[in-house]
């Protein structure tokens, strides 16, 4: 048997929006080094395009975790629906009883 959980993320909320949204960052960056890069000399220069391109490079690799994830969660709650459901419960429940303990 095969759920499907449609309105699970809102739209908002979406992995894709996200990822949207870092690389506009991303664009953003770039666009800010070109603009003001422009008067500066040699080194200076050199370094703040290497500094965009880790930026470039960690948005990527943080692009291919969040999809990764995204996949292997779909894949559990795919596999174990009832036995996700029942830890997540229990989870709320613990994490509702934490704040509420006496020390």
């Amino acid at each position: 048997m095969e759920l499907y959980y449609k309105d699970l993320i809102s739209e908002e909320a979406s992995l894709e929006k996200l990822v949207d949204d870092l690389m506009l960052v991303v664009q953003g960056a770039d666009e800010f080094v070109r603009a003001t890069g422009a008067g500066l000399q040699g080194e200076k220069k050199e370094e703040i395009t290497t500094g965009l391109q880790r930026l470039k490079a960690g948005c990527q690799r943080v692009q291919r975790q969040a999809i990764a994830s995204a996949l292997a969660a779909d894949k559990v709650l795919r596999q174990y629906p009832y036995s996700t459901v029942g830890f997540a419960f229990a989870m709320g429940l613990l994490a509702g009883k934490l704040p509420h303990r006496k020390s």
